[in-house]
C-alpha cells in the first residue's frame, strides 16, 4: 500500500511539472478530451449523472440535451483537478484573470466583526474561491476532506495553501478549529452540495428532499457570522468569475436551521439552472433515507 501511495505521488509530481510548462489552453484541451474517454468509459458515473439530471429537469430537457450537460460536466470536473494542480502558476497573472463579482457584500460582513462562512459547492472551478481572499489579502479556511493517500493530501494542502487558504480537515476537532478562525473575523469555505447522510437535514433540492448540512446556519446561529454563498465559473480556461452573494440571515423561529439552509439549497440551485455544465452531476446527490 505504500509503495502504491509513493508511486501515485510522483506521477502526480511528474504531472504538475508538466502541466506548468503548457498553456493554460492546451493543458485545458487535454484534460477535457481525457474527460470524454472517461465519459464514455464509466458507465456508472454517467448513469448516476443522467438520473440526476432527470430529478433535477424532468421531461424539461430532452435525452440528448442531458447527455451533453452531463459530458460538459465530466469536463469541467477534470478541468478542476487542473487548475489546482496549476495553482502556482495561475497566482503569477491572478490579477488579470479573475473578475470579483459582489465584493460589497464581503466588504459588509467583514465589517460586521464576526467572521464569514463561505457557502460553496462544486461548481464550477471551486478550487479557486479562495482568489479574492488571496487578491484582496482576507485571511480564510477551507473545510477539506482528507485523501487517503497521506503523501498525496500533503500535496493537496500546500496546493491550497499556495494561495494562503488553511485546510481544515474535517474530524474531531474541526469545529474547534472554525470557531478558532471565526472569532478571528476571518472566513471560512463550507461546501453544501454533497450528500450529509445521517448528520443532514432533509431539505428540498430541485424540487426533491435530500440530506443537506446544516453546519452553515448552526454556525451563524452559534456565532452571528455572515452567510455569503459564493461560487467561481469558468468564463474560459484560464479565466473567472467569482461572484459573492448577500448574506443570507438566519431568522428567528423554532425551525431556524430548515428554513436557513432550505433558502442555501434554493440559491445553489439557481446558480446551477444558470450553470448547468459546470456542476458535479455524478456524485449520488439524492438517496434513500438512512435507516436509524
Amino acid at each position: 500500500m505504500l509503495m502504491g501511495y509513493l508511486v501515485e505521488w510522483y506521477a502526480v509530481q511528474a504531472l504538475v511539472a508538466v502541466l506548468g510548462l503548457m498553456p493554460f489552453s492546451l493543458s485545458g484541451w487535454m484534460v477535457q478530451r481525457v474527460a470524454d474517454i472517461y465519459f464514455f468509459c464509466s458507465p456508472t458515473r454517467r448513469r448516476t449523472a443522467l438520473e440526476n439530471l432527470t430529478i433535477a429537469y424532468g421531461d424539461t430537457r430532452s435525452p440528448g440535451q442531458k447527455r451533453a450537460i452531463a459530458r460538459r460536466s465530466f469536463e469541467s470536473q477534470a478541468l478542476s483537478m487542473l487548475e489546482l494542480l496549476v495553482i502556482n502558476k495561475m497566482k503569477q497573472t491572478a490579477a488579470g484573470r479573475f473578475a470579483i463579482i459582489g465584493e460589497e457584500h464581503l466588504t459588509a460582513a467583514v465589517a460586521r466583526g464576526k467572521g464569514v462562512v463561505f457557502v460553496a459547492s462544486h461548481l464550477g472551478s471551486w478550487e479557486y474561491i479562495g482568489f479574492p481572499g488571496y487578491l484582496k489579502q482576507y485571511p480564510r479556511a477551507v473545510l477539506v476532506k482528507h485523501v487517503k493517500n497521506p503523501y498525496l493530501n500533503t500535496t493537496i494542502d500546500a496546493l491550497r495553501r499556495a494561495i494562503e487558504t488553511l485546510p481544515i480537515p474535517k474530524g474531531a476537532n474541526a469545529l474547534r478549529h472554525t470557531l478558532a478562525v471565526l472569532r478571528q473575523n476571518h472566513g471560512v469555505a463550507i461546501v453544501i452540495d454533497q450528500w450529509a447522510g445521517n448528520e443532514g437535514l432533509w431539505v428540498e433540492f430541485f424540487g426533491r428532499a435530500t440530506s443537506t448540512t446544516s453546519l452553515p446556519a448552526r454556525l451563524a446561529k452559534k456565532t452571528g457570522c455572515a452567510l455569503i454563498p459564493i461560487y467561481c465559473v469558468r468564463k474560459t480556461i484560464g479565466h473567472y468569475e467569482v461572484h459573492l452573494l448577500p448574506a443570507v440571515p438566519v431568522p428567528d423561529d423554532p425551525a431556524w436551521d430548515l428554513h436557513t439552509t432550505k433558502r442555501l439549497n434554493d440559491i445553489l440551485e439557481a446558480q446551477i439552472r444558470t450553470y448547468p455544465e459546470q456542476w458535479s452531476w455524478s456524485h449520488r446527490r439524492w438517496r434513500p433515507p438512512p435507516r436509524d
